[in-house]
């Protein structure tokens, strides 16, 4: 079967690596690299360095449904299939339905659940203790598709997005490649999302990302794991910023919402509106990651020395 993929993100890119070693795309098709970091050098993105790694040429299109290129060969010479994960485009005529049997989109939610950019993240913020991945038909309202195959999975207490990024996208190649099949012989069948259950996860603005101590310590500690490993949580101490990357909620007494009010087996606790937060892993500025026991140690915190 002749298929197209579509991707430029993270997740595309582990989507990629999962399912190539069964089914070889005839064409990949990514954005164009992009200015990136402190020298602002243009950095391809991670779909186009996962696909030359494996061999693969790549085609850039900034906006492949109005690519000339791309839109005379869908007229001319359409493939059977196009896959489109992660892509940061909406895919309009005529290449949502030029492919022979549409465009599909492997998604990291149970959709019609966390419609939008940020499916993991906002799955992980609300401590949502299930999620998945679906494949479903592209249409031109996003992600409201005809749904083809589903995948659920548990989510434990302590895991990131980059952790659960990895199991969905193990997942999610796993029901495209099944759905070949399906698509082959000619039995593949697609249910209609529920509108009434459908929810919205929104991309993460940069204001999400410090910690407010006024939050309960579940909340501080699902916002650091869906930001893990990007673009990471972070709070003020002394004036600089601390980067927080792993994190423990506790249930204890805390008083003086931002206060240090103690130690556990040397990691400081910082005291929230309900809870405290146990600091496992930081990153001080222009450091590396440590643990948060050596940080303390380092800077000589002690009880009562307050965060911002």
């Amino acid at each position: 079967m002749r298929v197209w993929f579509f991707g430029s993100g993270h997740f595309a890119a582990l989507c990629f690596r999962g399912i190539v070693p069964h089914h070889r795309f005839e064409k990949v098709i990514t954005l164009p690299p992009s200015p990136a970091g402190r020298g602002m050098s243009l950095r391809p993105t991670p779909l186009e360095e996962q696909a030359l790694s494996l061999g693969f040429s790549v085609i850039h299109s900034l906006h492949p449904s109005t690519d000339p290129v791309l839109r005379e060969e869908i007229l001319a010479n359409p493939p059977d299939l196009a896959l489109i994960v992660d892509f940061s485009r909406f895919i309009r005529e005529p290449l949502l339905n030029g492919p022979r049997l549409g465009c599909l989109n492997i998604h990291p939610s149970l959709l019609p659940a966390y419609r939008g950019a940020a499916p993991i993240q906002r799955a992980l913020m609300d401590g949502a203790k299930r999620t998945g991945v679906t494949l479903f038909r592209l249409v031109e309202r996003m992600d409201a598709g005809p749904i083809l195959l589903q995948k659920a999975v548990p989510v434990g207490q302590e895991t990131t997005a980059g952790e659960l990024s990895e199991i969905l996208a193990r997942e999610g190649s796993q029901i495209f490649l099944k759905s070949l099949e399906y698509l082959r012989h000619g039995y593949a069948e697609y249910i209609a999302q529920d509108e009434s259950a459908a929810t919205f996860a929104p991309r993460i603005d940069k204001t999400e990302e410090r910690l407010l101590w006024e939050n309960p310590a579940p909340v501080l500690h699902n916002r650091v794991r869906a930001l893990n490993p990007s673009p990471g949580a972070y709070c003020f101490f002394s004036g600089k910023r601390l980067k927080i990357w792993k994190t423990r909620p506790t249930d204890g007494p805390c008083s003086g919402q931002g206060r240090v009010t103690g130690f556990e087996q040397g990691f400081p606790v910082v005291a929230c509106s309900r809870g405290g937060l146990v600091l496992l892993e930081v990153q001080p500025e222009g450091r590396g990651i440590l643990g948060g026991d050596d940080w303390a140690r380092g800077r000589r915190i002690k009880e009562g020395d307050q965060f911002e």
